[in-house]
């Protein structure tokens, strides 16, 4: 059971007389960062007494963890949020096309996080904007908040074991001929990448990522795609179709047409996870920002 921002469990029968530690990162899985971040604020309690991670329990003893917080440092902005999903330990929005989700040197103000920031500042929350993943600026959809450490520490260990999942449409140039496939080609950093620092590429010595895609129609000179993600990597949707022969309409740092859309299309439409608190399983869905319906109809009609 949790309460606030913190957790309150028991010691089970095979953890009689266990140190706290051995449960802390054992059973309930909190990294040591997450512990020693605490030192700022948050604490042990045995059986409602302050106590030692050193301290050994015994059946049935209540441990609770009272987690630290701190005020964001992004300066807060006021921006429109379309929240698709909240409760008291997650944030899910719908983000458009265009908004930077994080201050950069290119977007130093005005991007999602100053606009979370406002809101935790508008509701009196003292706590940091912990987004649990990115979007590139010009790619829409849904983006995840955790609104307090311990639900970070479980949604990142979702990421890092393929249980939180997400989904993406694309429309990519040309008619692809296979109905399904998984693209397995490391992506690093390409030097020198035309102009482009962020520029990514297939390469040898890059790090592992697998893209799995199936193909929903054929449109006249280009094709929808569905989308999902074993890994994260920078630009890996827009790598790998690139690689495929077929980039992204829009996407000309990878080489994508841009004659009928003046952005790379794609959207992160679904996502699924196990909530952090509730242990029950959470889906999530928006439907294709209007830029993208549009352009699906001008294909259509164009066949």
């Amino acid at each position: 059971m949790l309460q606030g921002n913190g957790l309150v469990t028991h010691v089970r029968p095979q953890e009689d007389g266990w140190m706290l530690k051995e449960i802390i990162y054992g059973r309930l899985r909190l990294s040591r960062g997450l512990l020693r971040r605490m030192r700022s604020g948050g604490a042990v309690y045995l059986n409602g007494q302050p106590a030692y991670i050193t301290q050994r329990g015994q059946t049935g003893d209540e441990l609770a963890i009272e987690f630290a917080d701190s005020q964001s440092a992004l300066e807060p902005e006021p921006i429109p949020l379309d929240i698709v999903y909240e409760d008291s330990s997650v944030l899910v929005v719908n983000k458009p096309a265009g908004l930077a989700v994080h201050p950069t040197r290119t977007y130093p103000a005005g991007t999602l996080a100053n606009g979370i920031a406002a809101l935790w500042k508008e509701r009196g929350y003292r706590r940091r904007v912990r987004l649990l993943h990115r979007l590139d600026r010009e790619t829409s959809g849904l983006l995840m908040v955790a609104k307090e450490p311990y639900a970070y520490q479980r949604l990142s260990l979702q990421f890092q074991d393929g249980t939180l999942k997400r989904r993406y449409l694309a429309l990519v140039a040309g008619s692809l001929q296979e109905p399904s496939g998984t693209i397995c080609q490391p992506i690093g950093r390409q030097l020198g990448g035309g102009g482009h620092s962020l520029r990514r590429s297939v390469a040898t010595d890059g790090r592992e990522a697998v893209t799995h895609y199936e193909l929903l129609q054929r449109y006249q000179g280009c094709s929808l795609v569905r989308l999902s993600l074993e890994t994260g990597r920078t630009h890996q949707i827009r790598v790998h179709m690139a690689w495929l022969g077929h980039p992204l309409l829009g996407d000309d740092m990878y080489g994508g047409p841009t004659q009928w859309f003046n952005r790379q299309a794609l959207h992160a439409y679904a996502m699924e996870f196990v909530h952090p608190r509730s242990g029950l399983v959470v889906k999530l869905r928006v439907p294709v920002p209007a830029d993208m319906k549009q352009l699906l109809l001008e294909r259509k009609i164009a066949q």
